[in-house]
């Protein structure tokens, strides 16, 4: 038994030595835990002085805000980039969210700190010195290609502090590496002048955009295909590897890069709106779909797409419809995949009996 528990240990702490190297390796080919789209410019002087002194306050020290957060060059990645937290945050949104976190957002990761008046005010008065002056205008007029106009605007709003593109960004809104294959160019239009109208409740701000930037803005979106998917392949290797993770496990890192619950919802148990679309206008409740399908039957589906049936025989065409997903998935990313599925269904369902 002495011989077993120091062979165990012998193995865990190769493979602890072994995840230790690959993770620094991974930080030397992907740079820091920090935002890639933000740079220190001349322009941004203000706002590097403003989110490093907030960065070395005693309240963000107090709270490890920098645990989960990036602030002007470093931090983690659990939650959004504050760089330019009051380009997207008025001052009323930001003392709701930080009095009580989980009434703007259910289930959210932020904890409720009860921070006293006192700190309320002092952490708003950090944050809202955190902003950028955005000249989109001078944006637009540098740059004719509206696709390049689009992703300098992209950089300028930092979308990156809650949207991903292959191994750069974060978690918090939709991955978007493949998105103009899911999204039109007209819904993403409609979305961006006013994402809470078309989605009540939603945790993506109205940035109040003008339409030219909606127009460039949607032209780029529209050119993320997946251009950047083998990026992301990597950075889920690495970090499958270091966690040791099951296929559910990197299943749900692949549902994450092709967004699932971008059209199904968090979770996956109903999502955004899809008019004209049976039964309810809704993009389904999918959670159950490996208890409602059968294997072969799903895994057509993910690989060749879906299209949804109209309401109304005579109406418009839905605007959502499953994509085919052939392109974007390996064989085994697509095991993967429908293991993380099958790990969704909720408990209740498993235990219903005819």
């Amino acid at each position: 038994m002495t011989i077993s528990i120091a062979h165990n240990l012998a193995r865990h702490t190769r493979r602890f030595t072994i995840a230790l190297a690959l993770l620094t390796l991974a930080l030397a080919q992907f740079g820091p835990l920090s935002s890639k789209s933000f740079a220190a410019s001349d322009d941004d002087s203000e706002l590097l002085k403003a989110a490093q002194e907030f960065s070395n306050s005693a309240l963000a020290k107090q709270k490890n805000c920098i645990t989960c957060h990036t602030i002007g060059e470093n931090g983690g990645t659990v939650g959004p980039i504050l760089n330019q937290i009051s380009n997207r945050r008025t001052e009323e949104w930001l003392r709701k969210w930080f009095s009580d976190p989980n009434s703007l957002k259910p289930g959210t990761k932020m904890p409720n700190f009860g921070f006293s008046p006192a700190e309320l005010d002092d952490l708003i008065k950090h944050l809202t010195k955190m902003k950028r002056t955005i000249n989109s205008e001078e944006i637009l007029a540098a740059n004719s290609d509206p696709i390049v106009a689009g992703g300098e605007l992209f950089k300028a709003y930092d979308c990156l502090g809650c949207h991903r593109i292959g191994d750069e960004g974060r978690f918090v809104g939709p991955n978007l590496t493949w998105v103009g294959m899911r999204k039109s160019q007209e819904w993403e239009a409609t979305w961006l002048a006013d994402p809470p109208a078309y989605k009540p409740g939603t945790f993506m701000p109205n940035f109040h955009l003008k339409p030219n930037e909606i127009e460039a803005l949607t032209a780029f979106l529209h050119s993320q295909q997946g251009q950047a998917n083998d990026k992301a392949r990597k950075w889920e290797s690495m970090t499958s590897f270091i966690l040791d993770a099951r296929p559910r496990e990197r299943g749900r890192l692949v549902a994450e890069r092709v967004a699932c619950w971008s059209c199904h919802g968090e979770g996956l148990t109903g999502g955004i709106k899809n008019p004209n679309a049976k039964p309810d206008e809704l993009v389904p409740n999918i959670s159950s779909a490996s208890l409602d399908l059968a294997e072969e039957v799903l895994r057509g589906i993910i690989l060749n797409g879906k299209a949804a049936e109209k309401l109304d025989p005579a109406g418009a065409e839905p605007p959502f419809s499953c994509p085919s997903w052939k392109k974007a998935l390996t064989d085994s990313e697509l095991d993967d995949l429908l293991a993380y599925l099958e790990s969704i269904v909720p408990e209740s369902e498993l235990w219903e009996f005819e």
